[in-house]
């Protein structure tokens, strides 16, 4: 079973398309969100995929939303453990994760 719920080349193509549609150049845009002209290739290329922090700010740079940048790459199926236990710490930062995703969205 595939653990790679993302398609990394589809996800490249919408920030490519994205990053096109607002007339920046990969320097450009790398520059705004941080990062080195190599890194955001290789995201466009489908190498790499950006940290959470990058991915918000690369989403709100690029004025589209996390839904449309995985629109096309998800895979519907989520595979997890039928016994997928998790502690109270990591349901704090799953809840922190989601609360700073929709307060970036509001």
């Amino acid at each position: 079973m595939d653990k790679n719920i993302i398609n990394k080349k589809l996800f490249g193509k919408k920030i490519k398309d994205a990053r096109l549609k607002m007339e920046l150049t990969q320097f450009e845009l790398a520059e705004k969100i941080g990062v080195s002209q190599n890194f955001l290739g290789d995201i466009e290329r489908g190498i790499k995929l950006p940290s959470l922090p990058k991915l918000i700010l690369l989403s709100n740079t690029l004025k589209v939303s996390l839904d449309f940048l995985f629109s096309d790459s998800l895979d519907n199926i989520l595979y997890e453990p039928d016994n997928t236990y998790y502690t109270d710490k990591q349901m704090a930062i799953i809840k922190n994760i989601v609360r700073t995703i929709t307060t970036n969205f509001e």
